[in-house]
């Protein structure tokens, strides 16, 4: 690698590139899918319509890995995590550029299903899988969906549905102002939300004033005033949760409702923001102390720890070491779901207008126990409409205000039932 890469590869990985150099799509995909231009529509029917179909189209169609050339140049935007694993898989850059070439140039197509064992028969079967994530990222082999000039997800290896473990595939990353693509695990995304929204809660009306636009309308015009902080959580939320609704829909929402426990613990993110120090909610109380996530295979005893949004990711609890490693939000529903209806207890004895006004736009024929399920269930729905009507999305300013106040009660609440 020449003194200018080098050079500019340490500058990237420090961020200390101006706001002009993160432009767009730096991996440079073809076709990306630009929300702007399904503005009108819910995600969910974008996901249906257009995002969906065009990851399965990778899927069975494949791509052919770049050229050494374009590896080079590439493995320099993207975040130093993901060169890393790389590297590190082949050894380094001569090795991971010599594979390429062997990849480009032996196959003219490969699908994801495929390259795993490509790379394992060139002798990288150790880090195959790592190394087939990588190749497809860089390699124009997965779909972009552009949110703005500066934010961009990144969305590859995604199975069908038509095969078994399909839903265990693909992954999303994402790459905004200051931060190139990284692929956002559960536990680096609430870390970064938790700092977000407890760092700026001033600004937390706007950032959940443009996510909640982008899934009911696909409308990303308020997204520039979030800070760019807050931009890089939000582009992260948005590729977890096109991986998730894209494993949903793999099941036609008969299973894996992560996307839902994604978007729950999103909201509630606002109501931690305004504890004194954050207080998450096991077996029905607020605690501000937890342990140390383990696997269900763990034996032993588990180091306390301060709580963090991080508890709501948890690992599977059965033993099984066939299934003891799974982990994932949705594993801590019943947590999470417990203290979504405890807030709505909470805010509707302050505004009772307020949660009204929320149940009467979602078409609730009944009081909601739980505000972020409700909406969360209306919103990741077969059956709702696939462009609402501009009295259903006024429920957009209700959201944020009921979202603001729980912020506002955050303290007594956490008081009362600690």
């Amino acid at each position: 690698m020449n003194i200018f890469k080098t050079a500019l590869k340490f500058t990237l990985s420090f961020g200390l590139v101006s706001s002009v150099a993160w432009s767009k799509n730096l991996l440079r995909y073809d076709g990306v899918i630009q929300l702007k231009d399904h503005k009108g529509s819910t995600f969910l029917s974008v996901m249906q319509s257009t995002i969906k179909p065009a990851l399965d189209q990778k899927a069975i169609h494949g791509f052919q890995i770049a050229s050494a050339d374009v590896i080079e140049k590439n493995i320099d935007l993207v975040d130093s995590k993901v060169s890393r694993k790389a590297l590190s898989a082949t050894g380094g850059l001569e090795s991971l550029l010599n594979l390429a070439t062997t990849l480009s140039e032996t196959y003219e197509s490969v699908t994801f299903y495929e390259l795993p064992q490509l790379i394992a028969q060139a002798g990288f079967a150790k880090g195959q899988y790592d190394l087939a994530t990588f190749f497809s990222l860089v390699s124009n082999g997965g779909v972009g969906v552009k949110i703005d000039s500066q934010n961009i997800t990144y969305n590859v290896n995604y199975g069908t549905g038509e095969n078994e473990n399909d839903e265990r595939t693909g992954r999303s990353f994402g790459e905004g102002p200051e931060r190139l693509a990284l692929d956002a695990s559960d536990k680096h995304y609430l870390t970064i939300l938790e700092n977000y929204v407890r760092t700026e809660p001033e600004n937390s009306p706007h950032f959940y004033r443009s996510l909640l636009e982008i899934l009911l309308n696909s409308d990303t015009t308020k997204y520039k005033k979030i800070s760019a902080a807050g931009q890089v959580v939000g582009t992260d939320f948005l590729a977890v949760y096109i991986a998730e609704q894209n494993r949903h829909l793999m099941s036609n929402f008969r299973s894996h409702p992560w996307d839902e426990a994604l978007l729950e613990v999103t909201l509630l993110a606002a109501f931690h923001a305004g504890q004194h120090s954050i207080a998450v909610m096991q077996n029905g109380m607020l605690t501000e102390t937890t342990v140390k996530q383990e696997t269900g295979c763990f034996v032993g005893e588990r180091k306390e720890k301060a709580a963090t949004l991080v508890d709501y990711w948890q690992f599977s609890s059965n033993p099984d070491p066939q299934h003891c490693s799974r982990s994932g939000i949705n594993i801590t529903r019943k947590d999470f779901r417990a203290l979504g209806a405890l807030i709505t207890t909470a805010v509707r004895e302050n505004d009772p207008e307020l949660v009204k006004s929320i149940e009467t736009k979602l078409g609730l024929k009944r009081a909601s126990k739980n505000i972020y399920a409700s909406f969360s269930e209306f919103l990741i729905n077969l059956e709702t409409s696939e462009q609402l009507d501009q009295e259903t999305l006024t429920v957009i300013e209700d959201l944020v205000q009921f979202l603001m106040r729980s912020q506002e009660l955050a303290a007594e609440i956490t008081a009362a039932n600690s």
